[in-house]
C-alpha cells in the first residue's frame, strides 16, 4: 500500500522536473534571442589612379658625392608637382674609389636623403660609381673599399629608413647593375649581399639584378637575406632573355620563378626597346606574373609611347584603356572590398564574427603588412567600438585577403551601427586607398551596416 502512495508522487515528479526544466531552458532561449543582422555595402569599382606608396612610376634623380653640399638645389624645383610616389636617388661614389668616405662627404649624403625624406615619396636607393657604362675605369679596385663605403652610407641612410622602400644592387657594376664589373664572380657578391644584409635597416628591401645572382645569394648565404631579396630588371621585356637577365630559353622558367619569389619581395625596373613581347597585353601578361610593383617613367620611350598609343583589351570596366594608364594604375597592389558578411546565432552565441573579403586587383602584393582597422560606430549616439581583425592571405598569392573580427554584440547598445574598414601603411601610417569610387572617410571605407532589434 505505502509502495502504490509512492509511485503516483514519483510519477508526477518525474513529469514535473523535465517540463520545469524544458521550461527553464525555453524561457532562457527566448530572453537570450538577440536577432541581429548585417547588411553588406557594395561598392562601385573605379578605374582612377589611386597614389598608394610603393607604387607606381619612378624617375631617377642623379647625386655625385664630392664632399660639397650643394645648398639649397637638393631637390628639383617642382618636386610637389611630380605625382609619382616613388623616386630613384642615384648616388654615385665614384669620387671616393680609392678612400673611405670623408665626413664631408657622409654630411653631403645626409643632406641628400633628410631633403627627401621630407618629400612625399618613398625612395629607391642606388649607391654605385659608375654613370656611362664603365665600371671598371671608376670603382674601386679592392673589394674592401666597397665595404667600407657600405658601412658608411648605411650608417646615414638607416636614419632615414622609413623613406626607403628598396636599396637597388651592390653598389657594383655599369650603372650600379651588377655586369660589367670586376667583382661580380659569385663569391663577392655573396660577400657584397650578406655585408648590406647585416649594415641595412630590417624595413629595407633589397634587390640584385637577375634571377641567378639572387639564387646565388640565397645558397651562400643558407637563405639568411631570403625574406628581405627582391629583384630589379633594367631590360623588362626587352627580348626573350630580358637582355640577358636570364639564360637563353629559360624565359617561363624565369618567370614562373618571379610568380613565386615575388609574392614577398618587391620587383620592378625599366621596360626596353619596342618589340612584341612589350606589346601592351602581352606586357600586362608579364608585369603581372613578375609582380612588378614599380617602372621608369623616362625610359624606354618607344616602350612608353606605344603603351600610350595602345588600348588594353581585357574584361571588365579596363577593357579598352589607356594601355600606359592601365599600368600605371596595376602596378604595385590596388584593393576593392569584395564582399563582408556576419556570422551570429541569435539563440545562442556570445559573439559575432564579421568577415570581409578583400580582392587585390594590381600586380603585386602590398610588401609591408597593412595595418587594419574595424570601427562600429552607432547612428544616433556616435558611440565607438573598434577592432584589430585577423588576416588571412591565402599561401598562392595576390588576389584574395580575409579579414575577421569578433564583435560583442550583446555588450553593444542596441541601434544602427556603420562598419569601417580602415587600412594604414604600417612603414609610414598613411591611408591606403582603394579602388572604392567614394573616398575614405574619418575611418576608412564603408563596409557594412550592422542592425539590432527593432532597427
Amino acid at each position: 500500500m505505502k509502495i502504490k502512495k509512492l509511485i503516483i508522487p514519483i510519477i508526477v515528479l518525474l513529469i514535473t522536473i523535465p517540463a520545469i526544466i524544458t521550461a527553464y531552458y525555453a524561457y532562457r532561449r527566448y530572453s537570450y534571442y538577440l536577432p541581429v543582422r548585417y547588411e553588406h555595402n557594395k561598392c562601385n569599382i573605379t578605374t582612377s589612379a589611386l597614389d598608394n606608396p610603393y607604387c607606381g612610376f619612378y624617375q631617377i634623380y642623379p647625386y655625385k658625392i664630392t664632399g660639397i653640399n650643394s645648398g639649397g638645389n637638393i631637390l628639383p624645383g617642382n618636386i610637389n608637382e611630380i605625382k609619382d610616389r616613388l623616386a630613384m636617388v642615384q648616388v654615385n661614389l665614384s669620387m671616393y674609389k680609392d678612400m673611405p668616405l670623408s665626413s664631408d662627404a657622409l654630411s653631403q649624403l645626409d643632406s641628400i636623403l633628410g631633403a627627401w625624406a621630407g618629400s612625399n615619396k618613398q625612395l629607391i636607393l642606388r649607391f654605385l660609381y659608375d654613370w656611362d657604362g664603365n665600371a671598371s675605369a671608376t670603382e674601386p679596385s679592392d673589394i674592401k673599399i666597397i665595404l667600407k663605403h657600405m658601412e658608411q652610407t648605411a650608417s646615414v641612410y638607416n636614419k632615414y629608413a622609413d623613406s626607403i622602400y628598396i636599396l637597388q644592387g651592390l653598389y657594383i657594376g655599369s650603372y650600379g647593375e651588377m655586369h660589367g664589373s670586376a667583382h661580380q664572380d659569385k663569391n663577392n657578391i655573396i660577400r657584397l649581399a650578406r655585408k648590406l644584409y647585416n649594415v641595412s635597416a630590417p624595413s629595407i628591401f633589397l634587390a640584385v639584378r637577375t634571377p641567378a645572382q639572387l639564387r646565388a645569394i640565397t645558397e651562400g648565404t643558407d637563405g639568411l637575406v631570403t625574406e628581405r631579396l627582391g629583384l630589379f630588371n633594367d631590360g623588362i621585356l626587352s627580348s626573350t632573355s630580358d637582355c640577358g637577365t636570364y639564360t637563353e630559353g629559360k624565359r617561363g622558367q624565369e618567370l614562373e620563378f618571379q610568380d613565386n619569389l615575388c609574392l614577398s619581395v618587391p620587383n620592378g625596373g625599366e621596360a626596353i626597346i619596342e618589340n612584341p613581347l612589350n606589346d601592351i597585353n602581352n606586357a600586362v601578361k608579364d608585369l603581372r606574373k613578375m609582380h612588378v610593383s614599380y617602372l621608369n617613367s623616362m625610359y624606354d620611350a618607344s616602350v612608353l609611347d606605344k603603351w600610350k598609343s595602345s588600348a588594353y583589351n581585357g574584361d571588365g570596366i579596363f577593357n579598352e584603356c589607356n594601355g600606359y594608364e592601365y599600368i600605371e594604375k596595376h602596378l604595385g597592389y590596388r584593393y576593392i572590398i569584395n564582399s563582408s558578411s556576419l556570422e551570429f546565432e541569435p539563440y545562442s552565441d556570445e559573439t559575432a564574427t564579421l568577415n570581409i573579403s578583400l580582392e587585390n586587383m594590381g600586380f603585386a602584393p602590398c610588401y609591408y603588412p597593412p595595418d587594419y582597422t574595424i570601427t562600429c560606430i552607432n547612428q544616433e549616439t556616435n558611440k565607438t567600438y573598434t577592432i584589430k581583425p585577423g588576416i588571412n592571405a591565402p599561401d598562392n598569392g595576390i588576389k584574395e585577403i580575409k579579414l575577421s573580427a569578433v564583435i560583442n554584440v550583446r555588450d553593444m547598445e542596441q541601434g544602427i551601427y556603420n562598419i569601417y574598414l580602415d587600412t594604414a601603411d604600417s612603414k609610414t601610417g598613411e591611408t591606403i586607398k582603394y579602388a572604392i569610387d567614394t573616398p575614405p572617410g574619418q575611418y576608412g571605407y564603408l563596409a557594412g551596416t550592422l542592425l539590432f532589434p527593432g532597427k
